[in-house]
């Protein structure tokens, strides 16, 4: 699957063109000041570009081998509970976000009406990246659900 090592490839670019643009923000945020002229601007963009850059990383190139999990139960289970745990844990996770998708897309709509205080910038379009989060992670549960329940 040559397009799907070309899309990580692409994912994780964007992810270091997002850390790249907040350490410049910053930056820039730092030497004005410091120089006596602060910019409010720059402490906004920073957050924008962090939201951005937490959701864009854990949806698009993060493996589910990085993130963070609570396994004492898990590996102090049987191999044959560990499947099971494995199969039920992802697909009830996914599950659950599939479920809560609409209703958080839903809200992430309404935020047109919400501006941000500085740059003015509307919100939904500054959380656009949570519904992308919440689709990519059930996606990857579902996907580890079954390579669970197959074995691999």
């Amino acid at each position: 699957m040559k397009w799907l090592r070309y899309a990580e490839s692409a994912a994780a670019l964007i992810a270091a063109a997002i850390v790249a643009a907040l350490f410049v923000v910053l930056l820039i945020g730092v030497v004005a000041r410091y120089s006596g002229h602060p910019l409010a601007w720059t402490d906004e963009l920073a957050v924008v570009l962090f939201i951005w850059m937490v959701f864009w990383t854990s949806a698009c190139v993060l493996s589910s081998r990085e993130q963070v999990a609570f396994d004492i139960v898990y590996e102090m289970a049987s191999p044959r509970v560990r499947t099971a745990l494995a199969v039920l844990g992802a697909a009830c996770a996914a599950g659950l976000l599939l479920w809560a998708l609409p209703k958080v897309t839903d809200y992430i709509a309404f935020l047109w009406r919400e501006r941000t205080p500085v740059l003015q910038w509307r919100q939904d379009w500054l959380y656009a990246c949570f519904p992308l989060f919440i689709a990519m992670a059930a996606l990857r549960l579902a996907a580890q659900a079954v390579r669970s329940f197959l074995g691999k």
